[in-house]
């Protein structure tokens, strides 16, 4: 299984190594209090910066900006 998660600078994709540990949702944030936890749940496959600001906002959506 593969993870996607998106930051203001980029995304990163990543490979989860222990799905049991994800079917644990109330204490799954427990999973990753550290980097060392972390390391043996997920494992970084690719990371991909934005290239710009604009690049970065593309995704976003403003409903409060709309014309009404």
């Amino acid at each position: 299984m593969l993870v996607l998660f998106e930051t203001s600078v980029g995304y990163a994709i990543f490979k989860v190594l222990n799905e049991k540990k994800l079917q644990e949702v109330d204490s799954l944030w427990k999973e990753f209090e550290t980097p060392e936890k972390a390391n043996k749940i997920v494992k970084l496959k690719h990371f991909e910066k934005f290239q710009d600001t604009a690049e970065a906002l593309a995704g976003l959506v403003f409903p409060m900006c709309e014309e009404r």
